[in-house]
């Protein structure tokens, strides 16, 4: 069974219905392997695994060629049954973490590299001191590369995308008990781990039980071909989808080798010379700000096309205006907006508003097979669009860039964005009908009803704050900076977020942004407003706005002394959310904390203080509790409102 007919279903890969080959055919390609060399042992792993043995044997006729250094691989590219392939039991990955016997810590503790088999055919085998020390070693292998490369939500959304590169390998005993041949992912042993944990299996249950009773395999195998055929894949718990997705990895199969005439190459050399070509010396990976110029422009194509049950997100027109693959004149031709943060503002809202996270995760996956792609996936994508035009007129300058995008990335995880109505134009835009003026006014009006200092801005107010942050991240200077951590007390290490929630929250920052988005869209500098938000004549002329000026004025302190009612509880509340948020930066801080340079946290790896985590815990329940109970309280005084008679009746 091929991939050919499958189909993308939403919420993840739908294959097509997997069956168990019939015996004849599996014969006739071990008939077809024996002929290649292989060993009786090798030829049945190989026979047994093929999902399609009339494919493989075909392919068999005219094998490709996979040139390492010092030699040539000959390989067949197939499916395989997911239960006849483990990892490489001396997998290089583990290289770091050994433990040798010379150094005094007992014999046995490193795996013995394979070697090459004998006659000069494309196997491998090792020798070990009992089936137990193997078993155990692919047992520690699964466990630590599914924790510390961690592949199986992903894998178990779109199954294993690249090929496993699969040898066959036997393994010798020298406590006397048989050999055993069984098929291991030379290249690959991290994704097949991560689908031996999605489906449950026991690599050293592979290798050594189904490796050797062809009935237990299939009866393994086919428990799940059985309950889809029962049930249909529409019915199939989540779980079981999952696992039905990984029933079969794409793999390509090591079938001959031929070494390069002066080089003499052994099979087991090349081998390893593939593996270091793949991890050792890999093509040097993309920067983040290409990877997320891939993952945008294959978003822009989920948003442009409609769904089976919903329409295009973006017309074809705003696609490339979006891709910034128009000229300004040509934007403004097909309605389009001219002014840079109204754009801003219509791809902020297309990627990270209300009803598109689907559309824009399918978008990701279709490069990453990411299964869960995060809020700060999609901001990064958004940033990285608006900033396209920047990027060309600053000639991509990294002293220019690197901070502006860092600071859109912080300002753009505003919660609230994920809240803007889609169907409802913003301010700029052709049809919308609605002025800046309209929208400041419409956003003091929000303000004036306490949002903002309840811990969550309005609409009018939200839009605003996208539309001014844009300016005030690319003004020269900034007007908005990252924040600072581990400074001086007097350091203000509020997230962008928090500082123009805070902004957001009072009638001045209001008329500060309003002001900032009329000089944006002339090209004016920016400066800063009095309590009128005009922009004060002094004799030393307008202070121009800046980092530092924004944060001391916008504070997130009150700035009328209010000490009771509802406005200063509000204020109270804002404090209490900006001290959740600090708290959250703070844990992900810690988390970030390596080892050693360069090497994993220290607190996933090794956890922390018991005492003191429940002592904490035991302070963020009773907040928790307090908070639940006035929320209860909220929720009753609500619901005797609705019940009280109107009055007259």
């Amino acid at each position: 069974m091929s991939e050919e007919g499958a189909v993308e279903a939403e919420g993840g890969w739908q294959p097509s219905q997997w069956t168990l080959p019939r015996a004849a055919a599996v014969d006739n390609l071990a008939d077809t392997l024996a002929g290649r060399g292989f060993s009786e042992s090798a030829v049945r792993g190989l026979a047994r695994a093929a999902v399609r043995p009339d494919e493989m044997r075909r392919k068999l006729a005219d094998v490709a060629e996979l040139r390492v250094q010092g030699g040539t691989l000959s390989i067949v590219e197939t499916r395989l049954w997911s239960a006849s392939v483990v990892p490489h039991p001396a997998n290089p990955r583990e290289y770091g973490r050994r433990t040798y016997a010379l150094g005094g810590r007992g014999a046995g503790l490193a795996m013995p590299e394979p070697v090459s088999g004998p006659d000069h055919c494309a196997e491998l085998e090792i020798r070990v001191d009992s089936p137990n020390v193997l078993a155990q070693r692919l047992e520690d292998t699964k466990g630590r590369l599914v924790k510390e490369n961690p592949l199986r939500e992903d894998i178990g959304v779109e199954g294993v995308l690249q090929p496993l590169t699969v040898v066959s390998m036997t393994v010798h005993h020298h406590d006397g008990r048989p050999s055993e041949t069984m098929l291991i992912a030379a290249d690959g042993s991290s994704r097949i781990s991560a689908v031996h944990d999605l489906l449950g299996y026991a690599p050293a249950k592979v290798a050594y039980e189904w490796g050797k009773d062809d009935r237990k395999f299939r009866r393994e195998v086919n428990s799940l071909v059985r309950l889809t055929q029962k049930v249909g894949w529409e019915n199939l718990s989540e779980t079981d989808q999952a696992k039905v997705r990984v029933l079969t990895v794409p793999a390509r199969v090591v079938v001959g080798f031929v070494s390069d005439h002066r080089a003499q190459l052994r099979f087991h050399t090349a081998v390893r010379n593939f593996i270091g070509l793949t991890h050792i010396r890999p093509p040097k990976p993309y920067s983040p700000a290409v990877e997320n110029e891939a993952k945008a422009d294959a978003v822009l194509d989920t948003l442009a096309e409609p769904t089976r049950t919903r329409p295009a997100r973006i017309t074809a027109a705003e696609k490339r205006w979006f891709a910034g693959t128009i000229t300004a004149q040509e934007a403004v031709d097909e309605g389009c907006s001219r002014d840079r943060d109204v754009r801003a503002g219509e791809i902020v809202r297309a990627v990270l508003g209300a009803g598109t996270a689907r559309r824009v995760n399918d978008g990701i996956r279709s490069l990453t097979a990411k299964q869960k792609p995060t809020r700060e996936d999609r901001v990064d994508i958004a940033v990285e669009l608006i900033l396209r035009p920047v990027r060309t007129e600053e000639n991509d300058d990294p002293h220019f860039i690197r901070p502006r995008r860092a600071v859109l990335q912080r300002a753009y995880r505003l919660p609230e964005i994920d809240s803007l109505p889609h169907d409802s134009p913003l301010e700029g835009v052709a049809e919308a009908g609605r002025s800046l003026e309209e929208l400041r006014d419409d956003a003091l009006e929000e303000m004036n009803g306490g949002l903002g200092d309840n811990g969550r801005l309005g609409v009018a107010q939200t839009e605003l704050a996208v539309k001014a942050a844009y300016y005030m991240a690319l003004a020269k200077p900034m007007a908005l900076q990252r924040e600072l951590f581990g400074g001086p007390d007097d350091n203000d290490d509020r997230t962008a977020v928090a500082v123009l929630r805070a902004m957001l929250s009072r009638r001045r920052g209001v008329l500060q942004a309003y002001e900032i988005v009329r000089a944006g869209r002339l090209g004016l500098k920016l400066y800063e407003v009095d309590e009128d938000g005009l922009v004060p004549r002094s004799s030393e002329g307008a202070r121009e706005l800046t980092n530092d000026r924004v944060r001391h004025t916008y504070n997130g302190e009150t700035l009328e002394k209010a000490a009771s009612g509802f406005k200063a509880a509000s204020l109270r509340w804002a404090d209490v959310t900006v001290s959740v948020d600090r708290l959250k930066g703070a844990v992900d801080v810690l988390r970030t904390v390596p080892v050693d340079l360069g090497g994993a946290s220290l607190v996933e790896r090794d956890g922390w203080d018991s005492l003191e985590v429940t002592a904490l815990r035991s302070k963020l329940d009773r907040i928790s509790r307090t908070l639940a109970d006035w929320a209860d309280r909220y929720d009753d005084r609500r619901g005797a409102e609705a019940t009280e008679p109107e009055e007259g009746t």
